[in-house]
């Protein structure tokens, strides 16, 4: 199955009003308890991830642990540029990690969002479960940019 990457209602909002610190976006890894499916409306990090009340960094359908941190990996080398006239991409290195002590996962989705204000930006459905074990590569990468945008002109 295909990855499927959906954008939050207010996501463009936040990146024209210069409201993303673009070096402060994470990956969160989230299970398949059918709680932690995409909701366009939602505006909060613990509205897709399901916080636990009483602890503000413990979220019911996060996937996090040997190796993969709570709260999620920080995307590195994040870029904007210009693909075509009116597009333009913002993009980052690939996540990999090699778990130790257990397995990362499973995990159905990664939700991509600004750590800086907890605003959920992108909803990445995998589209198959993804796991990765002792000593095995987890990969999350991002063949087509992580966020592409395009402009159309009214």
């Amino acid at each position: 199955m295909a990855n499927t990457t959906t954008y939050y209602n207010h996501t463009a909002k936040l990146f024209l009003n210069q409201e993303v610190a673009i070096n402060n976006i994470k990956a969160m890894l989230l299970d398949n308890n059918k709680a932690a499916l995409f909701d366009a409306t939602d505006t909060t990090v613990n509205a897709v991830a399901g916080a636990l009340a009483g602890s503000p960094l413990e979220r019911a359908n996060e996937v996090y642990g040997f190796g993969w941190t709570q709260g999620g990996e920080l995307l590195a080398n994040v870029a904007v540029t210009v693909v075509a006239t009116n597009d333009a991409l913002l993009d980052a290195d690939d996540i990999s990690i090699t778990p130790t002590g257990g397995d990362i996962g499973p995990t159905y989705a990664a939700l991509i969002y600004d750590a800086t204000s907890s605003k959920p930006l992108a909803f990445n459905d995998f589209g198959e479960v993804k796991q990765a074990g002792v000593g095995t590569l987890f990969l999350l990468n991002f063949p087509n940019g992580v966020i592409s945008m395009t402009y159309t002109p009214s």
